[in-house]
């Protein structure tokens, strides 16, 4: 029998050897005892199964450690009945309230996603449970319902895929939902990886006696490679999901855990004893649930659910409930009503949605950011202005005089100030980053623009540096002006020496202390008295501070 190449080759090398030291040319080399020569052909062959080892016990300690985190979620390292079985099971749920049953087929039918890992069978025993024993989901009743449906056609091979239409795809109860449950974490790597490709032979490439090289050795190796890389990336994929998966099942503690109902119109609305104090304790959304009547009539049953979820998935999330959020949780909801059940369960509607009567709403906000990247050179809206917006001083509510405006304002910041041209849509804004605070009322002094003095209205309090208003010699805290304007407050004393203004600038301006004045003109009113003036600028811009709103963050 042929021995092997390595075989082959060993022993020809001793022959050599021995040859050249009887014929005594050359140099004898040493003959280790130990059978190092034969050893030495097997060593790569030997670490290889060393590291080939190694690379076992690494995959089963990734898979030991993936047990591990599902049982101590409260699921167990395998379902505990046959798949068959479990998939012709039909599970009965408690959506938020709502009874609904579905077969686990269907849930399990998107492959690979957080809701079939969630339904496999491994975490029934984590699931809440109310008292009827059926799995308590905290979520949109009827966006699972719809995801459900869409999944039982998916199995039944009536649709292709399941995807939001088109007027779900900014309803966020829908969107959220869909997104989480339906997410693949590993559908990214199967997009971006293939097979590892094996590199042919090169031509005239053989072996000692015209063999072609196995290349078993190669091909396995590469394999490998591939193997442990698509192991790791499924060990992060499934570490996702069951991080998604995470909120949905037990605490571990009974009493977040516990169920808490309300009944509106004949309906029941359930949430965990955790989502309803998530807002506070003491909140009205929790007192909903805790301490008032259990019973109301006063809304509908979908307004009320969609309030609930906002807050469900706040907690999720682990975050309070944002602008963005009740804003996409509106759905085609009537407005008014949808404002109505957002203060009734403790989510202040002007807060979070603007005031119904405002200048400027937090939609309005988003707008802008969607807008300005779409031209060049507009800045972003800074940071500071974030949401939600809260109105807190409205001249035609508030008052009209300065200490009125100073009192709404003090100590909130930052502060966006926007005046509207009477009779049209034009707004103008000013951003103050800092809180302002104002003094007591004094006679007017000077006036306040480009110039290099400057006062501000209801102080006698003299500015020279315009640069710089926080200058250590000034106690001056704020000022408040337009820019490439003058602002002049109405004294008194002047109505007596120069007349009021006619009739018709005397009723626009009679709620009003300030006034524009053209930077070439004397500081004077005698301009003002005839208010339809060619002169549009500045006429303008005084009714602007008749309609002065002021919104803080």
């Amino acid at each position: 029998m042929d021995r092997a190449p390595a075989s082959r080759a060993a022993a020809a090398a001793a022959a050599a050897g021995d040859g050249a030291g009887r014929d005594g040319v050359g140099v004898k080399r040493r003959c280790p005892t130990d059978g190092g020569k034969e050893s030495d052909a097997r060593d790569g062959i030997l670490t290889g199964i060393q590291q080939g080892q190694r690379v076992i016990e690494a995959l089963k300690e990734m898979l030991t450690d993936l047990e591990q985190r599902e049982v101590k979620m409260g699921g167990t390292a395998a379902p505990d009945k046959p798949s068959g079985e479990l998939l012709r099971e039909v599970l009965q749920f408690n959506l938020s309230g709502e009874p609904f049953s579905a077969r686990r087929s269907a849930l399990c039918a998107a492959k690979g996603s957080v809701l079939a890992v969630m339904y496999c069978g491994k975490f029934d025993a984590a699931f809440i449970r109310d008292e009827k024993n059926r799995i308590f989901l905290m979520i949109h009743a009827p966006a699972f319902k719809w995801l459900v449906g869409e999944l039982i056609m998916y199995e039944g091979e009536q649709i292709e895929t399941v995807a939001l239409p088109p007027s779900k795809q900014k309803d966020a109860p829908y969107k959220y939902w869909a997104e989480l449950l339906l997410s693949d974490p590993s559908a990214k790597r199967r997009a971006t990886h293939d097979s590892v490709a094996i590199p042919p032979a090169q031509e005239g490439q053989q072996g000692m006696g015209g063999e072609q090289p196995k290349d078993d050795a190669l091909c396995r190796s590469l394999e490998l490679t591939s193997i442990i890389k698509r192991a790791m990336e499924d060990k992060a994929a499934q570490e996702a999901r069951l991080e998604a998966i995470r909120p949905l099942l037990k605490t571990g503690n009974s009493e977040e855990d516990s169920l808490v109902s309300i009944e509106v119109s004949g309906a029941t609305v359930t949430v965990t004893k955790a989502v309803a104090t998530s807002l506070g304790d003491d909140s009205t959304f929790a007192n909903r649930f805790l301490k008032y009547d259990p019973l109301t009539v006063e809304v509908p049953i979908e307004y009320v659910q969609r309030v609930v979820d906002i807050v469900a998935r706040a907690q999720i999330k682990g975050a309070a409930p944002t602008a963005l959020d009740v804003h996409g949780a509106q759905g085609e909801l009537a407005p008014k009503a949808y404002r109505h059940a957002l203060t009734m369960y403790g989510l202040a509607a002007d807060r979070f949605l603007g005031p119904a009567d405002a200048l400027l709403t937090t939609d309005h906000l988003q707008q802008m950011r969607d807008w300005t990247p779409r031209f060049a050179n507009r800045p972003n809206i800074p940071p500071c202005v974030g949401e939600p917006v809260m109105r807190i001083y409205k001249a035609t509510v508030d008052g009209w005089r300065w200490l009125d405006f100073f009192d709404a304002v003090k100590g909130h910041s930052p502060l966006l100030l926007i005046f509207r041209v009477a009779d049209g849509n034009e707004l103008f804004a000013s951003l103050i980053k800092g809180p302002i605070e104002g003094t007591d009322s004094h006679t007017y002094v000077g006036y306040i623009g480009r110039t290099r003095k400057m006062c501000v209205a209801g102080t006698q309090e003299k500015v020279t540096n315009l640069l710089d208003f926080s200058s250590p010699a000034s106690s001056l805290t704020a000022v408040l002006s337009m820019a490439c304007s003058s602002f002049g407050v109405r004294p008194a004393a002047q109505q007596i020496s120069i007349g009021a203004p006619a009739a018709a600038s005397d009723e626009m301006m009679k709620r009003c202390q300030g006034s524009m004045l053209e930077e070439t003109q004397p500081d004077e009113w005698r301009q003002w008295q005839c208010s339809g003036r060619s002169s549009g600028r500045a006429t303008t811009v005084m009714t602007m501070v008749t309609k002065c709103t002021c919104l803080c963050q």
